[in-house]
């Protein structure tokens, strides 16, 4: 049915049209008959999808502006339960993508760019993973879910962004502004409890269901928000005025998450920022990561001294943020660093058990159980699938790279850092090839500084499995492999 045609004309509809209507009517009446909120939202989501396909860049900019906002909502006649209104729109915009590129077609500068090789490499090695699976069927459920999040968030960008030079700033703005009203709420929400640690893990939700999601993401859009508040710096005072309060109120959801890793992580994102504004040269970098290496094996006595003698735990009603980022290092009764070693050696021993194919995408919270040792668990350690836990799992490893690794084998996790470590490369070249007094110069300079953050919280916590973070990541990366085939075509020159 073309929408279009009927817009300012008095055509009368068919039949068909007429049974179309009523049978989307008879869903909103049956779900409100029968309390079935998922069942009477139907007719909203096959209006949307039919708008979608009309314009698809509409489709993802709803994407950007509701991915912050979206909840979990149980499906109850299909047992499931979905982040709405993001994975449906997410499946909707992956058949939408995959049927615009196979019609139109992609320019082979972006398929041939070094992250999009790497890209095929890492989602065909999660497909073989999943064929060889302890759980073929749970894995392959797993690795078409991921691919939902991915197809669009990097193949649908990169073809979007090819004819449109403003998509990449749009896609990364568009979430930034929504997820700031979130912390403008959540600081309020907090305030009333005189922003008391306790309530940290409550206030992220509904929208985002463990305060470490929402740490990631307020990680990932601050430097969006830093680098065009930099910007628009001597440009225009209303706009550095609008991106330096996204820039406080992102970081106030930060710092009330209270989330190590994600605290750490945008120091070091900052770190990379000075060292790039610095011009400085990497064989600096080289140079200090080895005076610091030799610095290590020489005091490693006096290290392991401190270590031990570090009593600060993250988990106490007053800990404040200095105390915070110190816990880090307490190996010694900080129940919450304890049980990560206990995921990572238990995720390293799997590794050991299958070190080429792994137990199958998505496995590890099935698998890992009968590889903990008891003198390694803690209070909060999982010996058995308990029903509390997803499809009756028992948590995850903890780390991006030793949960890809057991579950997916050794090549996917090279291949994933692999990744990462290109993502950096091209941005730090892309950055040098733009002139400042460009716009993309910033954009690169942000995106790399939110990867950053990623790269250091992958050690510590892992949600590429989340809709919410896995768009956010790859889209990151996409807008770096578009800026980078622009620049090409245009001879080392990007338009704004």
């Amino acid at each position: 049915m073309n929408l279009k045609k009927y817009i300012g004309t008095d055509k009368r509809f068919s039949i068909k049209e007429y049974v179309l209507v009523l049978l989307l009517s008879a869903f909103i009446v049956l779900g409100i008959a029968f309390n079935m909120l998922s069942l009477a939202l139907i007719p909203t989501g096959v209006l949307i999808a039919v708008i979608l396909f009309l314009d698809i860049k509409l489709g993802y900019y709803l994407v950007a502006l509701t991915l912050p906002f979206s909840i979990n909502l149980p499906i109850s006649f299909l047992h499931i339960t979905l982040n709405v209104p993001l994975e449906p729109l997410l499946l909707f915009l992956s058949i939408t993508t995959i049927y615009q590129i196979a019609l139109k077609g992609m320019a082979i500068a972006y398929i041939k760019q070094p992250l999009s090789i790497l890209f095929i490499c890492f989602t065909t090695l999660l497909l073989l993973s999943s064929l060889f699976s302890t759980q073929i069927l749970v894995s392959l459920r797993m690795c078409i879910q991921t691919l939902a999040y991915i197809i669009p968030a990097y193949w649908g960008i990169l073809f979007l962004s090819r004819n449109d030079t403003t998509f990449i700033r749009n896609i990364l703005l568009i979430p930034l502004i929504s997820f700031s009203i979130i912390c403008f709420i959540n600081f309020i929400r907090h305030s009333t409890h005189y922003f008391d640690r306790s309530y940290a893990v409550s206030m992220a939700q509904p929208f985002y269901s463990d305060h470490t999601i929402y740490a990631t993401m307020a990680a990932l859009m601050i430097p969006i928000a830093f680098t065009f508040m930099l910007w628009y710096f001597g440009k225009s005072f209303i706009k550095v005025l609008l991106f330096g309060t996204l820039f406080i109120l992102s970081s106030s959801g930060l710092i009330l998450s209270y989330s190590r890793a994600a605290i750490l992580s945008i120091l070091i994102a900052f770190g990379l920022y000075l060292f790039i504004r610095l011009k400085l040269s990497w064989w600096i970098f080289v140079i200090f990561l080895g005076i610091a290496l030799l610095y290590t094996v020489s005091h490693q006595d006096s290290l392991m001294m401190s270590l031990k003698r570090n009593q600060t735990e993250s988990k106490t009603r007053k800990t404040n943020l200095s105390n915070q980022v110190k816990s880090i290092t307490n190996v010694n009764n900080d129940v919450s660093n304890l049980e990560r070693i206990n995921r990572w050696k238990s995720a390293i021993r799997m590794i050991e058990e299958k070190p080429y194919l792994g137990f199958g995408y998505g496995m590890y919270q099935y698998e890992y159980f009968p590889y903990q040792k008891e003198s390694e668990t803690t209070e909060i350690s999982i010996r058995n699938p308990q029903a509390k836990y997803m499809s009756g799992t028992g948590g995850t490893a903890h780390s991006e790279y030793l949960l890809l690794t057991s579950e997916n084998g050794l090549f996917c996790g090279i291949t994933y850092i692999a990744l990462l470590i290109t993502s950096i490369v091209l941005s730090v070249k892309n950055i040098r090839s733009i002139p400042t007094n460009n716009v993309y110069y910033y954009v690169s300079i942000g995106i790399v500084m939110s990867i950053t953050t990623y790269i250091v919280h992958g050690c510590f916590n892992n949600f590429l499995d989340t809709a919410k973070i896995n768009v956010i990541f790859f889209a990151l990366l996409a807008s770096i492999s578009s800026i980078s085939v622009q620049l090409t075509d245009s001879k080392n020159s990007i338009s704004i």
